[in-house]
């Protein structure tokens, strides 16, 4: 087992309810993983950008930026959103580069490596 499977078996028991997956819900959940990973890659070399993700042959993904592992779906998609803010210059929101987070003005959490707040991410527009 190599260290990138260890750390991740860590995270994941860390961040586990006590409730263990089976076999079946684990390759599923990796398996979104993958498909999330493989489609936030192709939208950044579409965009001209260095693909996100690290995905290996045994199909664990980790983040190309830091080597962080990726340990569920909505993580891709997160990592994603804070790359493109990154990129644009923050617009109306406020960056912490050491907590990895960009919030409003009043303070909400909008994005982080791990969590998308539409509610805050995108402003609210008159109709």
């Amino acid at each position: 087992m190599g260290d990138m499977e260890r750390r991740l078996e860590r995270l994941e028991a860390l961040a586990g309810d006590g409730v263990e997956e089976t076999v079946a819900e684990r390759a599923e959940r990796l398996r979104m993983i993958r498909e999330g990973a493989e489609s936030a890659n192709n939208r950044a070399l579409r965009d001209g950008r260095i693909p996100l993700f690290v995905i290996a042959a045994d199909g664990y993904v980790s983040c190309s930026y830091d080597g962080r592992p990726v340990t569920t779906s909505h993580q891709t998609s997160a990592e994603d959103w804070y790359r493109r803010e990154l990129e644009s210059g923050y617009g109306h929101l406020i960056h912490d580069p050491e907590e990895e987070t960009f919030r409003t003005h009043e303070g909400h959490l909008a994005l982080s490596r791990y969590v998308v707040d539409l509610r805050y991410l995108i402003p609210n527009r008159p109709l």
